[in-house]
């Protein structure tokens, strides 16, 4: 599954994030001068990827030096974190744990003329390894274990010895008799086993497979006379099986197995003289997939199943019209096989292949339940665990996710992820704040003397155009106020909020809930009050998310429960100034809301997604001013300016796993930070009560786009 998501990523992050490329291209993202910007490494969940330049010295470019580059990118945002390596670096290579929390790379210090290894982290940075005359890094295993080579002097000889690097502290692979050196290639996903090769110092100086068990720290030749030369290259999960490449005294290519029990195995080949390449193996290592070549020099893809009956290498074929087939990956248990098939044009297809269905293009094998795409697959890259999904390309080089039933591309699917994620808990945290500052947004306009007491009822409905949705809300408000002492309210209101959105990508997030908030107005002496209030909501959100399945519309639908507290302070100068017969009442305001939404798992359609709980928050300052003007003894005109500034710069992230494919966890929105607001309305005194209304724009932030305000208050 870690592959399936780092294509996914890999793709994603290529078109979704051109401008944190141009942000580490200086500006031209695939024009860097004589740079190899190299895609090097993904996060299984999607949310970062490495990128590096190697640079070059003067010895390789008739121009100056140019140091390498490395830098970890994240794949919505933009966000670029630099790698602290030396402006000396040159050279520069790497790769990044599944994870995304460790990166390991090389370079070289074209100063000290040294080969340097390193391990990064956001925690503890850069730790460099010693130097040396050469040195290369291949792989980081789940937990962080960095497999590499480097070259040291051992007898007057420079060797090569194989090494990892956890947190600074390297450990070399033990020196053999009879062998000058280690190599290492590939480690098992529990950072058990490392593969590689040794070379031999009995003349031949041949490359031979070999194991290293770093809990034993025992190297192993497991090639002692089968080949000429050797190389393992991929290790079972567990690391007891391993398997890689072999060449005879012709030079034709072999693929072998090995077991400690079995031994080495050579898996065959499908035509005599003829090579056999390796390109995945299953999780328990008994199943191995690649291509090999025909007597007619044509590529067609193959299987080989380990078992005890009966060794088995099998031509997988073509698809129909093809000429050759190369297989790229297979499901855990082995059942499943995806790759690529060419027909005599040079035009490449993906395919899945089964013992009951055989070699079918991705496109035959979609068509069976209905499913037709506007786009053409070009490959098929990664099978989940199951067989059920398939990951590749398209021939516009975009990623797709296929299963039985459906069809998506990663560039039009993903941001759906983001726009019901982010909505969800968005759409909470500014009604939180709307309300505070909206419906409850002017309580200088109800201020009781002792004993005293009001009802009222408001009604809110507004329209909120955002980046990713745009649809109404609404709100009734029922509230109770008293005056508990001279120069003090106290109120207390109960309301009902609903808003429905539609998304850009299709589909809707509809909310409905309740609130309660209690407040209090004090005068602090001359004309200056304090307000305080709380807010507590819970709402229940239903939402629809539409993406495009193949050439239709599809939707996956979900509801699920968000609550949300909140707090205010505020400080209004009753009627600091009169200007032309306008009361002004200045003030400033500061509110906190925090929203959690339960995690939920989408029904219907063909890619329904299981969203992790999240939650996120709002701190906003708020500086303004209420004007009053009378017309008569009954009739007041009211109008209202306010600039806002949200201290935070960007919503939460959204998590969760799209079902049978992969997790996915991806950078939430950029929020605006500063929006400005204008209201105006008026007041009238009518029916033993006062009925005001105002109609309040916002330049885009968290407020609503436009919203009118109605109520109405009666004293007794």
């Amino acid at each position: 599954m870690g592959s399936i998501n780092k294509l996914i990523s890999r793709r994603f992050v290529r078109t979704a994030s051109y401008l944190a490329m141009a942000l580490v291209w200086g500006g031209n993202a695939f024009a860097a001068p004589y740079a190899d910007n190299v895609l090097a490494g993904l996060s299984a969940d999607g949310s970062t990827y490495l990128v590096y330049s190697s640079g070059w010295d003067d010895e390789e470019r008739s121009a100056a030096p140019v140091p390498g580059s490395m830098k970890v990118v994240s794949t919505t945002t933009g966000e670029v974190t630099d790698i602290p390596l030396p402006a000396t670096a040159n050279n520069v290579s790497g790769h990044m744990s599944n994870d995304g929390k460790t990166v390991v790379g090389e370079y070289h210090d074209t100063e000290q003329d040294k080969y340097y290894v390193f391990s990064w982290t956001a925690e503890g940075g850069v730790v460099t390894s010693e130097a040396s005359n050469s040195a290369s890094v291949t792989g980081v295993s789940d937990n962080g274990i960095m497999v590499g080579s480097y070259y040291k002097m051992q007898d007057s000889v420079s060797v090569m010895v194989a090494s990892t690097l956890v947190g600074g502290v390297r450990t070399d692979a033990p020196t053999a008799s009879g062998y000058y050196a280690t190599q290492g290639l590939a480690i098992s996903r529990d950072g058990s086993t490392v593969a590689g090769s040794l070379l031999r110092t009995d003349g031949d100086y041949s490359f031979h497979a070999m194991i290293w068990d770093l809990a034993n720290n025992q190297v192993t030749d497991i090639d002692p006379q089968f080949y000429v030369q050797s190389e393992a290259s991929l290790v079972s999960g567990n690391g007891t099986v391993v398997a890689g490449r072999g060449v005879d005294d012709n030079s034709w290519s072999h693929v072998f197995r090995w077991t400690s029990v079995g031994g080495m195995q050579d898996i065959g080949s499908l035509a005599q003289n003829a090579n056999i390449y390796l390109s995945a193996m299953s999780d328990d290592g008994d199943v191995l997939v690649g291509g090999a070549t025909l007597s007619d020099g044509h590529i067609h893809a193959y299987r080989y199943v380990a078992s005890a009956a009966t060794d088995k290498l099998t031509d997988l074929g073509v698809v129909n019209g093809g000429i050759e087939s190369w297989a790229a990956d297979v499901s855990a248990d082995g059942r499943y096989v995806v790759g690529s098939s060419q027909t005599a044009d040079y035009l490449t297809h993906g395919f899945r292949w089964s013992q009951e269905t055989g070699m079918v293009s991705i496109e035959a094998w979609l068509a069976e339940s209905g499913v037709t795409a506007d786009y053409t697959t070009a490959t098929a890259d990664f099978v989940s665990d199951d067989g059920s999904v398939v990951i590749g390309t398209t021939s516009d080089n975009d990623v797709y996710v296929a299963r039985s039933g459906g069809i998506v591309t990663a560039e039009e699917f993903y941001p759906t992820l983001v726009q019901v994620g982010s909505n969800t808990v968005q759409n909470s945290v500014s009604s939180a704040n709307t309300i505070m500052f909206g419906a409850q947004g002017n309580p200088m306009r109800n201020l009781l003397g002792l004993g005293e007491r009001s009802a009222w009822g408001t009604v809110d409905s507004g329209y909120d155009n955002g980046e990713t949705a745009k649809g109404g809300l609404a709100l009734g408000e029922f509230g109770l106020a008293y005056g508990i002492a001279d120069g003090v309210t106290a109120r207390f209101s109960v309301g009902g909020t609903y808003s429905n959105q539609d998304l850009d990508a299709g589909g809707s997030v509809r909310q409905t809930g309740y609130y309660l908030s209690p407040e209090v107005s004090a005068n602090m002496g001359s004309n200056l009050y304090l307000t305080v209030g709380g807010y507590f909501s819970h709402a229940s959100i239903d939402t629809a998310r539409g993406y495009l399945n193949g050439s239709a519309q599809d939707y996956s639908n979900g509801s699920t429960n968000a609550d949300t507290w909140g707090a205010k302070i505020r400080v209004d100068w009753l009627n600091a100034a009169t200007l032309a017969e306008t009361d002004i009442t200045p003030y400033a305001g500061l509110s906190y809301a925090r929203t959690k939404v339960d995690a939920y798992t989408e029904e219907n359609g063909s890619f329904p997604v299981s969203y992790d709980a999240t939650s996120d928050h709002s701190t906003i300052l708020r500086l303004g001013a209420d004007f009053v003007r009378p017309m008569s003894d009954t009739v007041r005109l009211l109008a209202k300016s306010e600039v806002s500034y949200q201290f935070e710069d960007h919503a939460a992230a959204t998590s969760g796993t799209l079902i049978g494919v992969s997790d996915f966890s991806i950078d939430g929105q950029d929020l605006k930070q500063l929006w400005v607001r204008g209201g105006i309305g008026a007041e009238f005194d009518v029916a033993g009560g006062t009925a005001s209304f105002m109609v309040n724009a916002t330049t885009q932030g968290q407020d609503p786009t436009v919203w009118l305000r109605s109520n109405f208050t009666v004293k007794f």
